[in-house]
C-alpha cells in the first residue's frame, strides 16, 4: 500500500511537471515576436533566398525567440515601396538595396555599389569602411536624420562585382553604347547617360519581357547566378564582362525603429550578429554559384561572353567621377560620404598594392590565356 502512495505521488509529480513545461512551451510561443518582411526581389532568385536564410537564422539564434515570415516583392507592397513600407509600420522589416532609394537622396547609391570600388577598393575594403572606416555611422544617419524615417539599417549579403551586362550583339566600344536602350538604376544610371544611352529603371520581374518586347536593347541586373535565374539568357546571348559600375557593394536589412525598440537587448544583438554572418556567407555561397552558372549559361544555353573592352570600363570611371563631382557639389551629405570613403580608400588601396602582388600575377602564370 505504501509503495502504491509513493507511485501515485511520484506520477502526479511527472504529470504536474508535464503540465508546467508544456505552459511554459506555450508561454514562450506566446511571448514570440512574429515579424513581416517583403524583399524588393522575384520569389525563386538567389536574393530572395538570402532573406530566407537569413531569417531562418535569426529565428534559430533566438530560439524561436524572433519569427520573420517572408515574403517577395509585389505581395504586400511593390518592390520599389519596401523602404515607405518598413517605415509606415506595414511591414516590420525590409530587404532591399539602397540605390533603390536614390530618389530620396543621392547618397544612397554610395551604400549600395558605386563605379571603381569606389577609388579603386574591392568588397574587402569596402566592408571594412562600413564596419572600420565610420561608414556604418554614416549608413544610419542617412536614414535616420537626413531621410527622417524610422527605419534601422543593417548591412548584409557582400554583391558580387557586376558585369556590364547583356545585349542582342556585342558591344565593342563605348561608341556601340550610344544610343542603346539599357536598364539600370540608382546613380548607375546616370553614368550610362554619360555614354549617351537611353536609360530606363525597371525591377528585375520585368527586365526580360521589356529585352524581348524591344522596348530594351540590354540590360544589367546582377551576375551569372542570378542572371540565370531571372532567364536573360533566353533574350539576349551576349554577356559583356567584366564591369566597373558595381564593383563592390552591399544590400540592406531594413527594420521599422517601433518594432526594433520592442526588442530586448539580445535579440537586437543577434540580428546584428546574424546580418555580419549573412555577408560572408552569401558573397561565399554566391561567388560558388557563379563558377557554375557561367558554365551552365555557355555550354546549356549558347551564351557568348564577351570582354568588355578596357576603353569601356575607363570611361565608366571617368562618367562616374564626373556624376559623382555634381553630386557632391550640391548635396552636402553626398560630399560627406564620398570623402569618407576616399579617405579610406587612400588609406587601404595604396597598401593594399603595396602588399599585395597583382591577381594576374599568380592568375596568368597559372591559368593563361587561351589562344
Amino acid at each position: 500500500m505504501k509503495k502504491l502512495v509513493v507511485w501515485v505521488l511520484s506520477l502526479a509529480v511527472v504529470v504536474m511537471g508535464a503540465g508546467l513545461a508544456g505552459s511554459a512551451l506555450k508561454s514562450a510561443e506566446a511571448a514570440a515576436i512574429t515579424w513581416k518582411l517583403q524583399t524588393t526581389w522575384p520569389a525563386g532568385i538567389f536574393l530572395h533566398e538570402s532573406a530566407v536564410g537569413l531569417a531562418k537564422r535569426i529565428g534559430e539564434l533566438s530560439g524561436g525567440r524572433l519569427k520573420i515570415e517572408v515574403t517577395s516583392a509585389g505581395t504586400i507592397v511593390p518592390a520599389f515601396e519596401v523602404l515607405d513600407a518598413v517605415h509606415r509600420g506595414t511591414l516590420q522589416a525590409g530587404h532591399g538595396w539602397s540605390a533603390y532609394w536614390v530618389g530620396k537622396s543621392p547618397a544612397a547609391n554610395l551604400f549600395a555599389s558605386v563605379a571603381g570600388g569606389p577609388f579603386g577598393m574591392d568588397n574587402v575594403d569596402f566592408a571594412g569602411w562600413l564596419y572600420y572606416g565610420g561608414g556604418l555611422d554614416l549608413y544610419k544617419q542617412l536614414f535616420a536624420d537626413i531621410l527622417k524615417l524610422k527605419v534601422v539599417i543593417h548591412p548584409t549579403d557582400i554583391i558580387a562585382s557586376e558585369p556590364l551586362g547583356w545585349f542582342k550583339k556585342p558591344m565593342k566600344s563605348t561608341a556601340d553604347l550610344k544610343g542603346k536602350k539599357f536598364r539600370a538604376t540608382g546613380v548607375t544610371a546616370e553614368i550610362y547617360k554619360e555614354f549617351g544611352m537611353s536609360v530606363i529603371t525597371l525591377p528585375g520581374g520585368e527586365i526580360v519581357s521589356a529585352i524581348d518586347k524591344g522596348v530594351l536593347d540590354g540590360a544589367e541586373w546582377m551576375d551569372p547566378t542570378m542572371d540565370k535565374e531571372l532567364g536573360l539568357m533566353d533574350v539576349a546571348k551576349f554577356y559583356h564582362a567584366p564591369g566597373m559600375h558595381r564593383h563592390t557593394g552591399t544590400l540592406e536589412f531594413l527594420v521599422n525603429k517601433d518594432a526594433w525598440d520592442k526588442l530586448p537587448d539580445d535579440l537586437k544583438a543577434i540580428v546584428d550578429i546574424a546580418c555580419r554572418e549573412n555577408l560572408l556567407r552569401s558573397w561565399l555561397d554566391l561567388t560558388s554559384r557563379n563558377v557554375k552558372d557561367l558554365e551552365v549559361l555557355k555550354t546549356k544555353h549558347g551564351v557568348t561572353v564577351v570582354e568588355t573592352p578596357k576603353e569601356v570600363l575607363i570611361e565608366i570611371l571617368k562618367a562616374w567621377d564626373k556624376v559623382a563631382e555634381r553630386y557632391v557639389a550640391k548635396d552636402p551629405f553626398f560630399a560627406k560620404v564620398y570623402k569618407s570613403q576616399k579617405d579610406w580608400a587612400a588609406k587601404m588601396v595604396p597598401y593594399r598594392k603595396t602588399f599585395y602582388a597583382p591577381y594576374e600575377v599568380a592568375a596568368d602564370y597559372y591559368w593563361p590565356a587561351k589562344k
